[in-house]
């Protein structure tokens, strides 16, 4: 039965190569990127979710997944699959409409 879950997405952090200058560290660490999604069951950890931003797609590893009472629903805790992410891809993600960015502090 196809489930509504958030899907609360930690990105990994990256430096942006500005024009002529020092790149820029974008930290991640206490930044999660969410969006709820329709799923046909509550994924397992160590699954891999394929999830989108506009056009693009993305591999992204399920951590955990927990009930949230006050949500009402199931949030799902995942990770960008891979180590790095490209400025292109992390541009990608942020500026979506899709995907809400949450700090954690």
């Amino acid at each position: 039965m196809p489930q509504i879950v958030e899907i609360n997405l930690r990105l990994p952090s990256l430096r942006i190569k500005e024009n002529g200058g020092e790149p820029r560290v974008v930290n991640n660490s206490d930044i999660r990127f969410t969006k709820n999604v329709e799923l046909q069951s509550i994924p397992k950890p160590g699954e891999l979710l394929t999830m989108s931003a506009g056009a693009m797609t993305f591999p992204c590893e399920v951590i955990q997944a927990n009930w949230h009472e006050s949500k009402n629903m199931f949030v799902v805790a995942c990770r960008f699959e891979r180590r790095s992410i490209s400025p292109a891809e992390y541009f990608a993600i942020s500026d979506s409409a899709e995907w809400l960015t949450k700090p954690l502090l």
